[in-house]
């Protein structure tokens, strides 16, 4: 089935197969696709973001939901995180990250944020600002899930415009990064890829970065911001639970970064 329409993509680092666009003509033979994807490679998650209204084939062939987004497609129809597990092992949560994450949850939220010390400035970034770029990536992440490292890499993102780059400035220099990858047909933006240098946190930029973000895609009459954050990084969901973002499930076990397949917590703004 090599003539497949919808967006996927897999990896022995994550040790999974991900769905991330299906394709309506692609159904329903994409769900045996993507099971004999995993088996042939033995990855042990299936993961796959779809439309509410294909939950029915894809639970009655062993799939669970751990997230979902309301109004996610073009704001009008749901989207669901749908997996299936290849393994117990894949399956079991990490309790203390959860029990330290539900704190959070329940906790108290943070008041507005300082303004922006004038040492900082945020704009969009280019192509120039690559190979700044990297270099802010590559002393944040160990490893990471997509060729971010990588110049070949953004600069398509760049041109195709799957996606685009915010930076934070200090004195000139590119000090933090994060990213939109964007959806204009469906209208949704996925808020990622935020890195600061180590010695530049504390001062509240990936919140400053998110607001600005948001305004920039507003502008671009996008619908729906959702992320999907590690749960163990409790400042990052801090972040957005502050940005008025609602927490709609946690992907166990779901992505390699930092050296390590981590939980990813499921958070959406509707603006």
């Amino acid at each position: 089935m090599n003539d497949i329409k919808s967006t996927l993509s897999h990896d022995k680092a994550s040790n999974r197969v991900y769905l991330m666009h299906l394709h309506a003509e692609d159904f329903p033979h994409i769900i045996t696709h993507l099971d004999a994807l995993a088996d042939e490679h033995e990855y042990s998650k299936v993961f796959a973001k779809i439309p509410f209204t294909y939950t029915p084939a894809f639970i009655s062939e062993g799939y669970t939901i751990e997230a979902t987004i309301p109004n996610f497609f073009k704001g009008k129809e749901d989207a669901a995180f749908v997996v299936k597990y290849k393994n117990k092992e894949r399956r079991t949560p990490n309790k203390e990250a959860l029990t330290a994450f539900q704190q959070l949850v329940f906790g108290s939220k943070s008041s507005k944020p300082p303004e922006l010390a004038s040492s900082y400035s945020i704009r969009t970034l280019k192509q120039a600002d690559i190979d700044a770029m990297t270099t802010v990536f590559k002393a944040v992440f160990k490893s990471y899930p997509f060729p971010i490292f990588e110049a070949k890499f953004i600069e398509e993102c760049m041109e195709n415009k799957t996606a685009i780059y915010f930076g934070a400035f200090y004195n000139n220099q590119l000090i933090a990064v994060s990213a939109a990858e964007c959806n204009s047909e469906e209208l949704y933006a996925e808020m990622t890829d935020f890195a600061v240098l180590p010695s530049h946190r504390g001062n509240r930029l990936a919140i400053h970065l998110l607001h600005f973000m948001e305004t920039h895609l507003e502008q671009q009459h996008f619908k729906t911001f959702f992320t999907i954050c590690r749960l163990n990084e409790l400042s990052m969901n801090k972040t957005f639970l502050n940005c008025g973002y609602k927490f709609s499930g946690t992907l166990v076990n779901n992505t390699q970064i930092a050296g390590t397949i981590e939980s990813m917590n499921v958070w959406y703004k509707l603006p």
